[in-house]
């Protein structure tokens, strides 16, 4: 009888390892509380209550979930990328790749399986370049693709100003904090609504605008990005204040905006008067924020207006007309 017992229950608490490994660390911990609170009210012998499977739920490690994207690239989407990258562009088979994840919420590991691909093109100087994307996401289809591309040209974009006019100019920059500051190239964000009539047709025309129509990798020149595409830069920079006082202060202040305009000018004249930008800077003390300053420009000129969605407005004219509105 003593045997069968004891088979009896390494059966139980084998199954019951099988079955809480499935259940999230949340829930485990609520019934692990309800056997172990049953051991303290009953009688210890009684097994259902028996503290054993409360101690065994607390002592799993948490339980994993893996999710799996088979999709392939549709023939739409590896024509969007010949038109994007040309003709002679090369795309690699789907490679199987894995990324592991812990989720804090649920208490889980996640183990996500998908597909990376390799486009093989040469850009415009005729150097081997490579854009790599993968069908990471719930619904991977063209669109997804497209949203890969921006990130690539953003990138692209980014690299090129930060080492040909940032880099620089940062570098002699005092007080600059690097590791706070970034520069980043976006497509422009104009708060607008369908429904109200001053704003429908900016909402039409900035929705229905698509990079993937528009570009061409072989053929981008740096110079020609906003002329060409509704983007701009974006620099945030964080500067430290290194006296207390004023004087001191206002003349640190001031070299950061002139080497700041130095560069700027720099760029709108790379650009052939094209440049959209807008260049934040916060100047910070041992108490955090202490003052700022904002240099914005858009075509090449320097932007000053008090309005507030003035900015993005302008911007938006520049590259889509003032009669779209």
């Amino acid at each position: 009888m003593v045997v069968f017992l004891c088979i009896l229950i390494l059966a139980f608490c084998v199954l019951l390892f099988l079955l809480l490994k499935k259940i999230e660390k949340r829930e485990r911990i609520v019934i692990a509380v309800i056997f172990l609170t049953g051991y303290f009210l009953t009688n210890p012998q009684f097994f259902p209550f028996s503290w054993f499977p409360g101690a065994l739920l607390l002592a799993l490690p948490p339980g994993s979930e893996t999710i799996c994207y088979e999709e392939d690239v549709t023939e739409a989407g590896r024509q969007m990328l010949r038109d994007c990258f040309g003709k002679d562009a090369v795309l690699s088979e789907g490679v199987k790749k894995e990324r592991r994840y812990f989720d804090e919420c649920d208490g889980v590991n996640i183990i996500q399986q998908y597909k990376e691909w390799t486009l093989s093109y040469r850009n415009v100087e005729g150097k081997s370049s490579t854009f790599v994307f993968d069908n990471c996401r719930w619904e991977f289809n063209e669109k997804s693709i497209e949203n890969a591309m921006e990130e690539y040209f953003s990138e692209l974009m980014e690299e090129f100003y930060k080492e040909k006019f940032w880099n620089e100019t940062v570098a002699g920059i005092s007080g600059f904090r690097e590791a706070d500051s970034t520069l980043d190239l976006r497509e422009y964000s104009i708060s607008v609504s369908r429904d109200v009539p001053e704003s429908s047709v900016m909402y039409d025309n900035i929705q229905q605008y698509s990079l993937a129509d528009n570009i061409d990798f072989t053929q981008i020149q740096y110079q020609d990005v906003f002329k060409k595409f509704p983007y701009r830069l974006n620099l945030y920079l964080y500067v430290d204040y290194e006296s207390s006082e004023k004087q001191k202060r206002e003349r640190q202040r001031e070299d950061t905006e002139r080497k700041l305009r130095q560069m700027t000018e720099k760029m709108i004249s790379y650009t052939d008067h094209s440049l959209n930008a807008v260049i934040n800077v916060s100047m910070m003390d041992e108490d955090g924020y202490a003052d700022a300053f904002r240099i914005a420009i858009v075509g090449g000129e320097y932007f000053i207006n008090d309005e507030e969605d003035g900015y993005e407005i302008a911007l938006y004219e520049n590259f889509f007309g003032s009669e779209s509105r």
